[in-house]
């Protein structure tokens, strides 16, 4: 019965604080489902809430519910299942049930959110990608809101380069918002990662589930990275609840005169956030990051030339002629030299005969 009561909760549409404080009025989610069938301690819910209760449990509507998730392809998992994630469990105001698509394990895996402005500049749409993708690499599981702007731009980095990202939804998992990112949604889920939200697949989504949503993807992530944000961006309320909970806070500098730079300039003059100019910058926060990072270089063997190509290739891709005229090297030298490393996975080449590094 334990699930039964979150569920039926949720169906009717109470909230994760509401409902969390039923089962402990009712000492425990199995004698909750016996209240609630019951009608006891019901003056904790609203006239509405009480009879979409009554409705589902006189209707006998559960059971429909849970057919149609399995329809939709959709599961879900309850505040006190043991693969919710602990760091949820900690923050002020939790979920009771997340309902998932794709690989609900990732939950509990180190993360960082990336997120900023929908409408968002060129800067920051180059930042987001440079630093969704070296966090990536650096073993990330990278958090979002699947919003338009820098969360799409950050999680699809994320799953272009072989990484993983959970998708926070505002709203239900049978009906993707923005739309636009439905393709994103569905390569998430086959590249393992997880779509989650709170809001069941029968609700109505409202104004205030965007900001509810927040408080999610703040709590699941070991802190918060915003690479671009105006002073009215929806992205400073999941800093907000980062602070709350705890959460180291990362912002990019951008230009002092451009309005969609006005939130991240301000969280770092106000000290709220530490100023980051490359991804290292928040990986070395993270010493099981840093380990790891070192000790793959350590594992690969490199003389001087080689060391010489990966540090110049170390924060961003870099053309063939410039790592031609930075190395100071003949091109039949550099050739080889970037052929060999190519081979041993070292580097990757890319269109326009740009490089990248791999290590």
């Amino acid at each position: 019965m334990t699930e039964k009561t979150y569920l039926l909760l949720s169906q009717a549409n109470v909230s994760s604080k509401k409902i969390l404080e039923y089962i402990g009025i009712c000492e425990g989610s199995d004698h909750a489902f016996e209240c609630l069938q019951k009608g006891s301690n019901f003056e904790l819910f609203s006239a509405k809430e009480i009879e979409q209760i009554e409705n589902i449990i006189n209707q006998n509507r559960l059971k429909e519910f849970e057919f149609g998730l399995n329809k939709l392809g959709i599961k879900y998992i309850t505040y006190e299942n043991e693969k919710f994630p602990e760091r949820l469990k900690q923050i002020y105001d939790p979920p009771a049930i997340l309902y998932y698509r794709g690989n609900i394990n990732i939950l509990s895996e180190d993360s960082i959110a990336i997120v900023g402005s929908r409408v968002c500049t060129r800067y920051g749409m180059e930042q987001t990608k440079i630093f969704s993708n070296k966090l990536t690499k650096a073993g990330f599981v990278i958090v979002s809101g699947l919003a338009e702007g820098i969360d799409s731009i950050a999680q699809r980095e994320c799953v272009e380069n072989g990484g993983k990202t959970i998708a926070v939804l505002a709203g239900k998992l049978n009906n993707i918002y923005p739309f636009i990112n439905e393709g994103l949604a569905n390569e998430i889920v086959e590249k393992g990662g997880v779509l989650i939200s709170e809001l069941n697949p029968s609700a109505n989504i409202k104004g205030y589930h965007f900001i509810q949503r927040n408080r999610i993807i703040a709590g699941l992530a070991l802190g918060v990275f915003v690479p671009e944000a105006s002073e009215k961006s929806g992205s400073l309320a999941t800093v907000n609840f980062a602070i709350e909970n705890g959460r180291q806070i990362f912002a990019l500098p951008g230009q002092v005169n451009s309005s969609k730079s006005a939130g991240t300039n301000r969280l770092i003059r106000s000290l709220q956030a530490c100023c980051v100019l490359e991804p290292n910058h928040i990986i070395e926060q993270f010493p099981q990051f840093k380990k790891q990072k070192l000790d793959k270089q350590k594992a690969v063997q490199l003389d001087l030339s080689e060391q010489m190509v990966l540090s110049l290739l170390e924060n961003e891709e870099m053309h063939y002629d410039q790592i031609l005229e930075k190395s100071q090297m003949d091109s039949k030298s550099l050739n080889s030299l970037l052929t060999r490393m190519e081979i041993r996975g070292l580097i990757v080449r890319l269109a326009g005969n740009s490089f990248a590094r791999k290590v």
